[in-house]
């Protein structure tokens, strides 16, 4: 490789055709869609490029009679003074940081600065460097996405909660009063507010055991008591926060009032409780079959007497095993019926000693622990058919008698 030429001064000369380092700053300076300020050790405006002029809604002019505190937002102004004493004394590393300057129409403008200090050859600070761009859209439409989420939290839910790393509450906007008291739940775990109605131990452990592990959790419900004393179910949902560092930084989610729709599955459990004591004890045979695979779903104790099959037996059977084989195709085309009527009809049904009994069975089409189901009531006709075919012998034995004592008299 050739050697390389230097200038008199003993530095590189430039490449064929590429600019001299100030002329290729300055086209950098120009041109750039960054803002770019010079800024002196005391922190006056030296020089700023077009883009951080726009940005401002100075002339380089009129910046270069300021400093650049005179911009900066009231809010910001003691952090930005202090990051900028450490920057320059070396005791902070030239980071981004978010700051707001104050737009001279009156403006705020949300920017993100990154600050250089520039050096000499003993290290001694000469002046420094801000090189910043525009977020204030970008932050603007974070704020319209905020305000879309809580409006979408505010629809979907009661009231939105926020927990530090001790998963105690810091912020419950939205919170029903009736529900909770908030000055009681701020600075409290979730377990530590007065007026928990029981729950088991096992199911806080558990609740407390995903906490320490930072995961997602969804319709946890407790029970609490209101300021009237009346008990209430909350149901909360929650997803972990963490920082852009990755550490834990508390919780947040949703919380719900509950408590109509929990008295209301209660009171359908109690009425489906009900209704299962009487589909027992009632003495006419009874059972439920999969409309699908025909499979016993449930049947009470009248129809295993009945039958002579065990409870259990009956659940581990299907309809087309008590009748005769011919019979089954039949079946197949009653359960194609799909209607919520009341049906009635006559069948052979085999009992477990082998004997078979004609039935009539009245059953409509219903949901059964979420399965297309039909319940059937079996009304056995041995007794009712004997009856019948005794009357009919004795009409008939009653008819050849009669019979018989015309032809002795004729």
């Amino acid at each position: 490789m050739a050697a390389e030429k230097h200038s008199e001064k003993g530095q590189p000369k430039s490449a064929a055709g590429a600019p001299e380092g100030e002329a290729l700053f300055g086209a950098l300076y120009d041109t750039s869609a960054m803002g770019v300020a010079i800024l002196s050790l005391g922190g006056r405006f030296l020089r700023a490029n077009p883009a951080f002029c726009r940005l401002v809604g100075y002339t380089e002019a009129e910046l270069q009679l300021k400093t650049h505190l005179d911009i900066v937002h009231l809010d910001d102004l003691e952090g930005v003074s202090i990051a900028r004493v450490q920057l320059i004394s070396g005791k902070a590393k030239p980071r981004l940081s978010e700051r707001r300057y104050v737009h001279k129409d009156g403006s705020t403008v949300s920017v993100h600065v990154a600050g250089v200090v520039v050096r000499d050859s003993s290290g001694a600070p000469q002046c420094t460097i801000a090189i910043v761009s525009d977020i204030t859209a970008l932050k603007r439409a974070l704020r319209t996405s905020e305000q879309r989420f809580r409006r979408m939290v505010e629809m979907s839910s009661d009231w939105y909660w926020m927990q530090d790393e001790q998963f105690r509450f810091v912020e419950t906007p939205g919170l029903d009063v009736s529900a909770l008291d908030t000055d009681v739940v701020a600075g409290k775990a979730r377990w530590e507010i007065p007026g928990l109605a029981a729950l088991p131990e096992k199911v806080w452990q558990q609740h407390r055991a995903k906490l320490e592990r930072h995961e997602s959790f969804s319709d946890f419900v407790f029970l609490h008591h209101n300021r009237a004393g009346e008990l209430r179910y909350l149901s909360v949902s929650g997803e972990p926060l963490f920082d852009e560092h990755g550490r834990f930084r508390g919780y947040h989610g949703i919380g719900k009032d509950i408590t109509e729709r929990a008295r209301g599955q209660k009171a359908l459990e109690q009425s489906e409780e009900r209704y299962r004591m009487l589909f027992d004890i009632h003495p006419q045979p009874m059972w439920v079959v999969d409309a699908n695979s025909l499979a016993f779903l449930a049947v009470n104790a009248a129809a295993v007497s009945l039958y002579g099959y065990t409870k259990e037996e009956f659940l581990s059977m299907s309809a087309d095993q008590i009748r005769p084989q011919e019979d089954v195709a039949g079946l197949l085309k009653a359960f194609e019926d799909r209607s919520r009527n009341y049906r009635q009809r006559l069948w052979r049904h085999r009992k477990k000693n082998g004997e078979l009994i004609q039935v009539k069975v009245v059953s409509f089409n219903l949901d059964f622990d979420g399965k297309r189901a039909r319940l059937g009531v079996i009304y056995d006709l041995s007794e009712q058919l004997s009856a019948e075919r005794r009357a009919s012998e004795v009409e008939e034995r009653y008819q050849a008698l009669l019979k018989e004592r015309q032809n002795d008299g004729a």
